[in-house]
């Protein structure tokens, strides 16, 4: 099946946030919803809400004559048959069967599901900044810290689709108290953004990243928080640059938001750092990239599917 002339609808269950739309094949998103999450309401609700959201806007692109030829979605986590995995942000997310309320509710529709993270990197391959890179990364900072791996122009999925999880390594140069075995990852726990404002609620700062980011050149609290945070993200940038020799890491994310300061700092670091130092650039979507990247995992399966 030829995915030129083809449409998608790519659906992203975020943390905080739902989003569906139409996607094409020049990675344009038409007919875009979106919605809270209220992860509070349970991860079952969460899961119905999502769907609905991403039927009503199938129906609506039907009933104005288009079509659809695939569903993709980007979700949290690992996604199985049984089972999510290494996604603790909407309580029992672990236990819903993801695969199978998708299949029931778009039964005519082939439907592929992705990590978040790796998602936005397949659009960054095929739209944006790491078009036509052999060998790249796609970082993304915010709430949760983890990044996407591409090696000879595919993206590198490991022995358990986990490639990327650089949220759970270990950045003291000691063994934590409580680390994946225990359902802990330690670094996005301390630079990821909810980790993030509970130490700056502890130091009386405002519990935002950005606010505190704001506030930096008058308040040198702010101003050595904003240090420490972004020197912590940029030596483990370096550090997964000097592992997997890049030419281009992409940076996104809700950190890069504005002119945060975190990609020249990485920038830097990277340049004195490591041996063969990548180009950094910012990458080339914002709050949409796992939306797209839900679309471009569709369009990718469809391709496969010729």
């Amino acid at each position: 099946m030829s995915s030129t002339g083809a449409r998608v609808l790519a659906l992203d269950i975020g943390a905080t946030k739902l989003a569906a739309g139409v996607g094409t094949a020049d990675g344009e998103i038409t007919r875009q919803l979106g919605s809270p999450t209220l992860a509070a309401d349970g991860a079952g609700t969460v899961l119905e809400r999502a769907i609905a959201l991403a039927r009503r806007c199938h129906d609506e692109e039907l009933a104005a004559g288009g079509k659809v030829d695939a569903v993709g979605v980007s979700t949290m986590g690992l996604t199985f048959a049984t089972h999510v995995e290494l996604a603790p942000n909407v309580p029992g997310w672990d236990r819903l069967r993801i695969p199978e309320a998708l299949e029931s509710a778009f039964s005519a529709l082939p439907v592929v599901i992705g990590n978040d993270v790796q998602v936005a990197a397949q659009a960054e391959m095929a739209w944006g900044s790491l078009r036509d890179v052999d060998d790249g990364i796609y970082l993304n900072l915010g709430s949760g810290i983890a990044a996407g791996i591409i090696s000879g122009g595919r993206l590198v999925r490991g022995g358990h689709s986990a490639t990327g999880e650089v949220g759970y390594s270990l950045f003291r140069g000691v063994p934590e108290e409580r680390m994946a075995a225990e359902g802990a990852a330690p670094f996005e726990e301390w630079f990821g953004g909810s980790g993030a404002a509970r130490r700056l609620a502890a130091l009386g700062l405002p519990e935002s990243v950005a606010e505190v980011v704001e506030r930096q050149h008058e308040d040198p609290a702010a101003r050595a928080f904003v240090d420490e945070l972004w020197t912590g993200i940029a030596v483990m940038a370096a550090n997964l640059c000097s592992a997997l020799d890049p030419t281009v890491l992409s940076v996104g994310g809700g950190y890069l938001r504005a002119d945060s300061g975190v990609l020249d700092c990485i920038a830097e670091i990277v340049a004195r750092a490591v041996p063969y130092p990548p180009t950094v650039v910012r990458a080339h979507f914002g709050a949409d990239a796992s939306l797209r990247g839900a679309a471009a995992a569709a369009f990718a399966a469809l391709r496969g599917a010729r």
